[in-house]
């Protein structure tokens, strides 16, 4: 369409940027020195090498308006170097955003005290493999990233072109807001809802406020929950559990405290199960010993393994989550050898471990390990399972759950039946009146009855 409206003459093709400056000064203490100085000749000049950093001073007023550097006369006001001339210091610092476009190439070298990052450190690390971050800060970050990356090269310095290979940008942290008629916000844990309505407390009583939509947490708005609280009564590991496994890293978080309650129950129920009757295993040898329920219990840890482990290097932290309580579960539910019982549960304690670490490591030494569990190689799926192409089998009688199954993988909808009429859900198979039968391969299968 271009070149067709440049052929007949009423159009040319030109770039727009929603993005048009970056405004890099602010006038605020806690940003970067800008190294300049203005001369008494009038003349604008940077700091001599010699004389860097510019080091901010330390006795400074937050209290009073305006830039802070700008009062400080003993700082503001200096000579320079060269000439002996008086000048006046640049009192703007750079915004926050100058800093943290170049800081992962420090990370390359923090240990240099000559040069902020060094060539042969920055061709072994750069570009960073994997970038995290909220999708309002990213977009801008990762901008003037590239950037400082390109300009870098320009004067010289060998790097890529591009500063992160992969980006992942994580989902914001919801919560119920609440305010007054007088479009008053406040804190959710302020607020009590007693005959359905919500109330706060005031000097005259209580004050009915009006319970709003869920939005990101902000301090304007006051949706903000503070962890101490959270912490001190259910613990860190609870708060981490809960907020991996309610969504896709992605996607927004619907803060909740009944799903605090309801992760911590959880925990509390593994933690009561295992605390005297776990030893910490790595390995079973009596594979040739074990009946079919305890072989499927093998088949399915290994699974479990192989699938959380699949899980956590794609991202899906909450599937890899959903994972575990599934495994958890089946354990629970099922009479196991002391020797399968150790090594399930102590294969369940190394995976959760780099989601839950205090929790996990915590049984695992109550349990009789005298390492942490991070000095332990990462769990391995049997190789001899994987051959085997075993799959886990949703077993449902009309809808609900009944077995956890491990079945060959592929096997059609007849075979399996077959197979189930030889398993301890013969009785509710034989004899009844089936209806219907949903098959889904390798994972589930419902019998209407």
């Amino acid at each position: 369409i271009i070149e067709k409206l440049k052929e007949v003459g009423v159009g040319k093709e030109t770039s727009t940027f929603r993005l048009k400056d970056w405004g890099i000064s602010r006038q605020r203490y806690w940003g970067c020195p800008i190294p300049i100085l203005y001369r008494d000749d009038g003349q604008t000049i940077p700091v001599d090498e010699k004389d860097l950093p510019v080091i901010l001073p330390e006795e400074v007023d937050f209290l009073s308006s305006g830039n802070p550097l700008d009062k400080i006369n003993e700082w503001k006001y200096t000579e320079c170097s060269k000439t002996g001339q008086k000048a006046i210091r640049e009192t703007d610092t750079l915004d926050t955003f100058f800093d943290s476009s170049w800081y992962f190439l420090r990370f390359c070298s923090p240990e240099s005290t000559d040069v902020p990052f060094n060539e042969k450190d920055t061709s072994y690390w750069m570009p960073v493999d994997h970038y995290i971050g909220g999708i309002e800060h990213a977009i801008l970050h990762l901008l003037y990233s590239r950037f400082f990356l390109r300009a870098l090269k320009h004067c010289g310095y060998k790097l890529p072109k591009e500063p992160f290979k992969k980006l992942i940008t994580q989902g914001m942290v919801c919560h119920e807001t609440f305010r007054s008629k007088e479009n008053q916000w406040f804190e959710p844990a302020t607020v009590m809802y007693e005959k359905n309505k919500y109330w706060i407390k005031s000097p005259n009583g209580k004050k009915e406020v009006f319970k709003g939509r869920s939005e990101k947490m902000s301090k304007s708005k006051k949706n903000i929950v503070d962890p101490g609280p959270i912490i001190s009564e259910y613990g860190a590991d609870t708060a981490r559990l809960f907020m991996i496994s309610d969504s896709p890293p992605e996607r927004d978080l619907e803060w909740s405290i009944d799903g605090i309650k309801a992760t911590h129950k959880y925990l509390d129920k593994i933690f009561v199960f295992l605390a005297n009757k776990l030893t910490f295993s790595t390995d079973i040898k009596n594979l040739n010993n074990i009946n079919d329920e305890e072989k499927r219990i093998y088949i399915f840890v290994n699974t479990s393994i192989e699938n959380f482990s699949n899980d956590i290097k794609n991202y899906r932290f909450n599937t890899a989550v959903a994972k575990l309580r599934e495994l958890s579960n089946t354990l629970l539910k099922s009479k196991l050898n002391k020797e399968m019982f150790d090594f399930s549960w102590s294969i369940y304690l190394r995976l959760i471990y780099i989601i839950i670490p205090h929790f996990a490591q915590e049984l695992a030494s109550k349990s009789g390990l005298t390492c942490l569990l991070d000095e332990l190689e990462w769990p391995v799926s049997d190789k001899k399972i994987s051959e085997n192409k075993s799959v886990s089998m949703v077993i449902q009688i009309n809808g609900k759950k009944k077995s956890l199954i491990s079945i060959p993988k592929d096997i059609d909808k007849d075979s399996l039946i077959e197979t189930l009429k030889s398993t301890n859900l013969k009785e509710d198979i034989i004899g009844k009146k089936i209806k219907k039968v949903i098959f889904i391969p390798n994972k589930i299968i419902n019998f209407v009855i």
